[in-house]
């Protein structure tokens, strides 16, 4: 079917000979409703919907102009979908056509109108109304297209302060407000669950999670990655799952942008918790080492002080052994050559015993350093 065989025409005249010729020629390429009164315009229009309205100026009841201003007063009607109005008259003053200007007009056709000439101007006048839709079409998707990037834009932008922002969390907590915070900028309330190890801890807007709620996490977190239910949108990662109840269904295009946006979130949530769980182990494992270097220390302590003791007490042991020697060998009556030869025997190995101390003065001094070291260890 060509354009012209979708045009509607109403032809509104109390005139039906006047107005017959015109009806006549019309019906070749158009469709046409014939009504006599502005009235039964108005009743008709509905279901009709014409594109073109021929309407004439003098008819008994509510005239053209009153008919024409009812029409384009119609709320309901979008401006794009309002017919084009050729005014019919036998009166062709100025006055005339102002008032057909001034009620809403977009043509005017002295009466006996010409059928051919009727024709043309129905003709360019649905060419214009299309024109005129086009150009709303294309300023339409224009400004959808427009507000798509920034949409996309806004989007970007909440995913991207969210990430930098999650840098800074320092709890697990913080970390699960943050993310309820950010969906809720997105005007969706969602649940969050994350799972340090040994740990499940679900968070929800209200405060405290439910029975309820901890059986639909402990069922849904197996689903894949993403899983949907209607309005509920479930992502999973190895730390996190958070649980969307309100997704925007109806509208398919969000509903998409939206689902790569959460799993954004939802990836930059579970990189964060990753951070906070290796930040508590390398905290834990610090503490285990500062206690063991504490545990180290003290020992070492001890040991010096055991050393230092032990060396005492062998010197001393040693002196007076080396007393009661010579004490012995003068009750016994030895010969001169017989001490001294004990002596010197005697000396070799006191010798012996201070160089082993002696050698020992390195090891104290290496604990010493190694005390030193652990102190300084903060």
């Amino acid at each position: 079917m060509d354009e012209q065989a979708k045009i509607r025409v109403m032809l509104v005249d109390d005139d039906e000979y006047s107005i017959a010729p015109i009806n006549l020629l019309l019906q070749q390429s158009v469709e046409t409703l014939c009504v006599e009164s502005g009235e039964a315009a108005l009743v008709q229009f509905d279901a009709f919907r014409p594109d073109v309205v021929l309407l004439d100026i003098d008819m008994p009841g509510l005239n053209g102009y009153d008919t024409c201003r009812r029409l384009r007063a119609r709320e309901d009607i979008a401006a794009d979908e309002q017919p084009a109005v050729i005014f019919i008259s036998s009166h062709d003053t100025l006055e005339d056509r102002l008032q057909a200007y001034d009620s809403g007009g977009d043509d005017f056709v002295n009466k006996p109108a010409a059928p051919d000439e009727v024709l043309r101007k129905v003709q360019a006048l649905v060419k214009m109304l299309n024109h005129k839709k086009r150009l709303q079409s294309d300023k339409q998707s224009t400004h959808k297209a427009l507000m798509d990037v920034l949409t996309e834009h806004n989007e970007n932008a909440r995913v991207t302060h969210f990430l930098r922002s999650s840098l800074s969390c320092i709890t697990i907590e913080e970390l699960a407000t943050l993310v309820m915070s950010v969906l809720a900028n997105y005007g969706l309330t969602a649940h969050v669950q994350l799972r340090p190890p040994g740990e499940c801890l679900t968070f929800v807007k209200e405060g405290c999670s439910t029975p309820l709620i901890e059986s639909v996490f402990a069922h849904v977190k197996n689903l894949g990655r993403i899983f949907q239910f209607r309005r509920q949108l479930i992502i999973n990662f190895t730390y996190v799952s958070i649980l969307v109840r309100n997704m925007p269904i109806e509208d398919s295009d969000r509903c998409g942008s939206l689902r790569d946006s959460l799993a954004m979130i939802a990836e930059g949530c579970d990189e964060g918790a990753q951070a906070l769980i290796r930040t508590a182990q390398i905290e834990k494992r610090t503490r285990q080492l500062e206690a063991t270097a504490l545990a180290v220390e003290r020992a070492i302590g001890s040991l010096c002080e055991q050393y230092q003791q032990q060396k005492q007490q062998t010197i001393l042991i040693a002196q007076s052994l080396n007393n009661r020697l010579m004490q012995q060998i003068f009750l016994l009556g030895l010969s001169e050559q017989q001490e001294k030869k004990i002596e010197e025997v005697f000396d070799s190995e006191i010798d012996k015993l201070l160089e082993l101390f002696d050698r020992g003065l390195d090891f104290d001094t290496q604990l010493n350093d190694l005390i030193k070291l652990l102190k300084d260890k903060d």
